[in-house]
């Protein structure tokens, strides 16, 4: 299993992670903060290559 960590200091909340996840993992919430739902993360990496922030890290837990 796979758990995304986003750095809310530096997510400029420009959606390209949402976007480029190919599960879904990736959403937002009611206060527009990115959120994850680890049980659908691949561990695919794609969010950590699009952010332009370098906010978002994937650990293998």
């Amino acid at each position: 299993m796979y758990m995304p960590e986003i750095d809310e200091k530096k997510c400029d909340q420009c959606d390209e992670c949402i976007d480029v996840c190919p599960t879904g993992a990736l959403e937002k919430n009611a206060n527009t903060t990115v959120v994850v739902n680890p049980q659908d993360c691949l561990g695919c990496e794609s969010c950590v290559s699009v952010c332009p922030r370098e906010a978002i890290t994937v650990q293998d837990i």
